[in-house]
C-alpha cells in the first residue's frame, strides 16, 4: 500500500462465460462497459487465540467495508480494464475478548473497543482475468504474503474451466509459495440472476525460518459471478494459520463475506467527470513522488472544493493528510513547528504503547526518525537550550537520531538539572538500548523524581543482562523503585525485576509482596501476582500462597513500605 492511493490486485468486475469448442470447458473473463458502477459490502472478522503453558487469550475484531467500484476505461487490443475502487470502512470493532475462556469484554471501555480506519482510494489497470498489468513487489513479510494470497482468490483462472476438472496454478509470493485450485462448482440462480459458482482452495507454504514457525491450515473461498456480465454477486472465504514463538502458540483465523448491494451505469457526462477527476488525483500522486508536495496539495484542495460530497472525497481528504505529513518529514521546518510536532508524536506514541499497539508504535518510530533526520541540526541545538521544555522535546527526538552526537548528548542529559529532562534522557537511551555507567544508573535509580527512577529501571531492563555480575548490586536499587508514588515507575520496576531477578529470589519476592500490600491500583496488583508466579513457580491468584512461600524460604516478613519521596513538579514536554 502506498499511503491512501493503492495499486490493488483485485477488482469485483463482471465475469462472462463463453462456450469453448473443447468439450464443456469454458474460459472466464472480465467484461464490462466503461461507466459500470457497483457497490459491495465486505465484512471481515479476525480471531486471534494465543496459548501459553497455562493461559489463553482470545480476541475477535470485525471490520465492515463499503466498496464502490467504477470502470473508467476498457481497451480491446491489448485487452485492458482501468478500474477505480473507493473503500469506506466503518470503525474496526473489538467484538470478543477472553482470558482463559472467560469473557473480559465488559472490562474494556466502550471507547477502546473501536478504532477509526481511513477511507482509501485505489486505481489499477488489469487484464481480462483480473491480474494487474503492473504486479506489485513480492512480499517480504508474512502478513504481506497472507494479504496477497487472499487477494489472489479474486483472479479468474487463466485456463478454461470444465465441470469436475479443476484448474491449478502456482504463485511465487517471495517469502512463500501459493498453490491455488479452482473448480467450476455449479450454475445457480441468485434471485433473478443466473450465476457461476467457483470453489477455490489454496495451499500457502512459507519458506526458510518463516516455514519453521508458521503453518497455514485453511485458505478457501466460494465466489459467485453473474453470467449476465453484471459482476461479482458474492464471495465467502476463510483463512487460518498457526504460528509458534517460544512457548507461545498463536492461531489466527480470518473470515470474510462480500455481497453486491447496488449496481448501475454512469451517464456519459458523469463518466467524463470521473475520468477528469481521476486524472487530477493521479497527477497529484506523480507530483508527490517527485517531492513537489505544494503542487500536489494544491490540486487535491481544489478537487475537494469542487467535489465536497463526491464518493471519492473522503479518501482524497485522507490522501491530503498523508501527503501533508510526508511533506513535513521530508523538509526542515521552523523550530516552533518542530517542537509542536515532537510533542504530538511523543504523546501519540505513548498512547499507542499504553494500548499495546506495537505495530502503531513502530509506525510512529519510523515517522519520528524521518522528522529528526531532516531537522537534526535544530534538535542538537535544542538539546542545549536554556528552556527545559525545549530541551526535553529535543531529548525525546535524540532517541531516534542516527548521529554519534545523539548518544553523547543523551548521556550528558541524564544529569540535567531538570528531572523531566533526566527522565526523558533515560527513556531515550532505553529506546536506543545505549547504556550509561553503572554508577550513574544507580544514582538515577535513587533520583528524587519518581519518573526518573522508573526511567532508570527501564534503561536497566534494556541494557543489563541477567547474568551480568553487576545485577546483584543493582537489584536492591530496582526493588526500591517499587515504592515510587508514580504507577508507571512501579510498573517499570516490576518488569525490570522479572528480567533481572533469578528464579526463587527471596528479596525480589518479598519486595513484590510488600508492594502488593501497599498498592491501590488493581492492574498493578494483578501484575505483582503475575511476577510472583514467574519468580516462585507458585500458581495462585491471591497473595497468601506467596506469603507462605516466602516464609518457607526463610524470607523476612515485608516491612511497611516507606513513604515515597515527594517529587518536585517540573514542566512536561
Amino acid at each position: 500500500m502506498t499511503h491512501a492511493f493503492r495499486l490493488l490486485a483485485m477488482a469485483a468486475v463482471a465475469a462472462v462465460l463463453a462456450p469453448q469448442a473443447r468439450g464443456q470447458a469454458k474460459p472466464l473473463r472480465y467484461s464490462m462497459p466503461p461507466g459500470t458502477r457497483r457497490v459491495l459490502q465486505l465484512t471481515t472478522q479476525t480471531e486471534t487465540l494465543v496459548t501459553t503453558a497455562d493461559q489463553t487469550a482470545r480476541q475477535v475484531i470485525e471490520v465492515p467495508i463499503r466498496r464502490e467500484i467504477l470502470v473508467i476505461e476498457t481497451k480491446a487490443d491489448p485487452a485492458e480494464i482501468r478500474v477505480v475502487i473507493a473503500e469506506t470502512p466503518s470503525s474496526e470493532r473489538l467484538v470478543a475478548y477472553e482470558k482463559n475462556g472467560t469473557s473480559q469484554l465488559a472490562m474494556v471501555p466502550e471507547s477502546k473497543r473501536t478504532r477509526t480506519l481511513p477511507p482509501l482510494l485505489a486505481a489499477h489497470r488489469q487484464d481480462t482475468t483480473g491480474r494487474p498489468l503492473q504486479p506489485p513487489p513480492k512480499p517480504k513479510q508474512a502478513m504481506e504474503a497472507i494479504d496477497y494470497a487472499i487477494a489472489e482468490l479474486r483472479y479468474l483462472p487463466i485456463e478454461p474451466l470444465a465441470p469436475k476438472t479443476p484448474a491449478t496454478r502456482q504463485v511465487d509470493l517471495g517469502v512463500a509459495t501459493l498453490t491455488l485450485t479452482t473448480e467450476y462448482a455449479e450454475t445457480a440462480r441468485v434471485g433473478t440472476t443466473t450465476a457461476a459458482v467457483l470453489d477455490t482452495t489454496g495451499q500457502l507454504v512459507f519458506k526458510d525460518e518463516l516455514g519453521k514457525r508458521i503453518t497455514v491450515h485453511t485458505l478457501n473461498a466460494r465466489s459467485v459471478w453473474a453470467l449476465d456480465g453484471s459482476g461479482l454477486v458474492s464471495q465467502r472465504g476463510t483463512f487460518s494459520l498457526t504460528e509458534k514463538a517460544g512457548e507461545a502458540t498463536q492461531k489466527l483465523t480470518r473470515t470474510w463475506e462480500e455481497r453486491l448491494e447496488e449496481r448501475g451505469q454512469l451517464t456519459p457526462d458523469a463518466l467524463a467527470t470521473a475520468t477528469t477527476n481521476l486524472g487530477i488525483i493521479e497527477k497529484a500522486m506523480t507530483d508527490a513522488q517527485a517531492n513537489q508536495f505544494d503542487e500536489a496539495l494544491k490540486a487535491l484542495e481544489a478537487y475537494v472544493a469542487a467535489n465536497p460530497k463526491g464518493a471519492w472525497t473522503p479518501a482524497v481528504r485522507n490522501l491530503q493528510t498523508s501527503l501533508a505529513q510526508r511533506k513535513v518529514v521530508s523538509q526542515p521546518v521552523q523550530p516552533s513547528r518542530l517542537r509542536l510536532m515532537l510533542r504530538d508524536l511523543q504523546a501519540r506514541r505513548d498512547q499507542a504503547g499504553a494500548r499495546g499497539g506495537n505495530a502503531q508504535v513502530a509506525q510512529f518510530d519510523r515517522t519520528i526518525r524521518q522528522v529528526v533526520a531532516v531537522n537534526a541540526k535544530q534538535i542538537l541545538m535544542d538539546a542545549a537550550d536554556p528552556d527545559p521544555i525545549v530541551r526535553d522535546l529535543a531529548t525525546f527526538g535524540l532517541a531516534f537520531l542516527d548521529d554519534p552526537q545523539a548518544v553523547q548528548q543523551l548521556q550528558a542529559l541524564v544529569g540535567d538539572p531538570s528531572s523531566q529532562v533526566r527522565g526523558t534522557a533515560l527513556v531515550s537511551l532505553a529506546i536506543r538500548a545505549e547504556p550509561v555507567k553503572m554508577s550513574v544508573l544507580k544514582e538515577r535509580l535513587a533520583d528524587e523524581d519518581a519518573r526518573t527512577r522508573g526511567a532508570a529501571a527501564l534503561l536497566a531492563r534494556s541494557t543489563i543482562k541477567p547474568d551480568d555480575p553487576a545485577t546483584k548490586d543493582l537489584l536492591p536499587a530496582v526493588l526500591a523503585v517499587l515504592s515510587a508514588d508514580l504507577p508507571w515507575a512501579r510498573n517499570t520496576a516490576t518488569m525490570t525485576l522479572l528480567h533481572l531477578a533469578p528464579k526463587g529470589n527471596v528479596a525480589a519476592a518479598g519486595a513484590l509482596i510488600q508492594a502488593y500490600g501497599a498498592e491501590t491500583e488493581q492492574p498493578l496488583k494483578t501484575l505483582y501476582l503475575a511476577a510472583l508466579r514467574e519468580l516462585t513457580d507458585v500458581e495462585a491468584d491471591a497473595i497468601e500462597p506467596y506469603q507462605a512461600w516466602l516464609k518457607e524460604k526463610g524470607g523476612a516478613a515485608p516491612a511497611a513500605p516507606k513513604p515515597a519521596p515527594k517529587d518536585t513538579p517540573t514542566p512536561k514536554g
